[in-house]
């Protein structure tokens, strides 16, 4: 496999499905009815949710990956399953039809006979993105990428939508913190990372941010994509870094972000060191971190799953940074040399290991 290509696939794919992602919250009342309660998360401690985007995208990714790299395509592992049903006890389980007229019949009965939303929805799905319009997604940074991966030796991680409890509250974002949004939709992100099935290394990743940008005129949002790729002494990514913005002298230097239901404990003892910044979404704070905003992405406990973390991971590692498993590298983490710190970072063959462990950069 060409891996320029499949970046340049995965990009696209993306894309395709930040159009799924605002097409399915583009109707207001209809959407209350597409999200369906699943169980308590016991690790986060709050109510999870899964709605009609999300299972869609997973399995869009799953069938346009399929018609350029067939085997790929059946090792995409993924949070959700194909089945969702509605507030109305509607039921289906999401298959990407072979044609726009047989996915507007499967998704009529769900969207309750709402032919609009269906038709919304299938174009959505069936329309290929032209992410070479699309302003900083870099896409011509992919050709730098001279690499030839075999085709059976390589696996998929999926979030369709990470910072779900945002994209459902549907709230706009909190005020910027140090350039950063706290919670909102802008905190929504599409994470699709690739790896290495026989070592578990991270090997490509992108992260899609469907809310970034709201053309107030249209009401139409925007996306932003970063990439990247590191693999067989290989380094591309699609540059974007945000200026941090001016901290005032008082403030500490090096910037952490974490989640807000870290302990008073954990929370204490980093604020005395250095500048906190507490936001929602996983997705969104490595997002931070690659864009150059936080300095350290700090995760005590385990409410992270691979899905999570393997795109944002290959990303860090093409710009030289990492995620490491906490408990390992508090023995001996090296500050100075992130490269001495590979032997602690973490793996992707297991589905079910939950991510306990700290984020870095440069």
């Amino acid at each position: 496999m060409d891996a320029a290509k499949v970046l340049q696939t995965l990009i696209s794919l993306s894309e395709r499905s930040a159009n799924v992602a605002r097409a399915v919250r583009k109707h207001s009342d209809l959407f209350q009815t597409l999200v369906q309660d699943k169980e308590y998360d016991k690790r986060r401690q709050k109510p999870d949710f899964k709605t009609l985007a999300d299972v869609t995208i997973q399995e869009t990714i799953r069938y346009f990956l399929g018609k350029e790299f067939p085997y790929l395509a059946s090792q995409v592992r993924g949070e959700e399953s194909y089945s969702f049903t509605n507030k109305n006890g509607n039921f289906v389980n999401i298959q990407i039809m072979p044609s726009p007229d047989l996915m507007k019949e499967l998704l009529r009965g769900v969207l309750q006979g709402d032919d609009a939303a269906a038709a919304e929805l299938v174009q959505a799905i069936y329309t290929e993105p032209d992410v070479k319009s699309c302003e900083g997604f870099a896409l011509d940074r992919t050709a730098a990428v001279d690499l030839t991966l075999a085709t059976d030796n390589f696996g998929i991680w999926v979030d369709p939508l990470d910072a779900t409890a945002e994209y459902v509250s549907g709230k706009g974002s909190e005020k910027l913190f140090h350039g950063v949004f706290l919670s909102g939709l802008h905190c929504v992100t599409i994470l699709i990372g690739v790896f290495d099935l026989k070592t578990g290394e991270p090997v490509m990743g992108v992260i899609n941010q469907p809310f970034f940008e709201k053309d107030e005129t249209t009401q139409i949002w925007k996306s932003r994509c970063v990439w990247g790729l590191s693999y067989a002494g290989q380094r591309a990514h699609s540059g974007i870094r945000s200026i941090r913005p001016q901290y005032p002298e008082s403030a500490k230097p090096q910037v952490v972000i974490m989640s807000g239901s870290e302990t008073d404990a954990i929370k204490e003892a980093l604020d005395e060191c250095f500048t906190t910044i507490y936001a929602a979404g996983a997705g969104y704070k490595f997002l931070s971190l690659t864009l150059g905003l936080a300095d350290a992405y700090i995760l005590s406990r385990a409410t992270t799953f691979k899905w999570d973390s393997c795109a944002p991971h290959a990303i860090l590692r093409a710009i030289g940074g990492g995620v490491c498993d906490l408990s390992k590298a508090l023995i001996d983490f090296d500050l100075q040399f992130v490269e001495n710190n590979r032997k602690y970072e973490l793996q992707y063959l297991h589905p079910d290991d939950p991510v306990c462990h700290m984020k870095y950069s440069r």
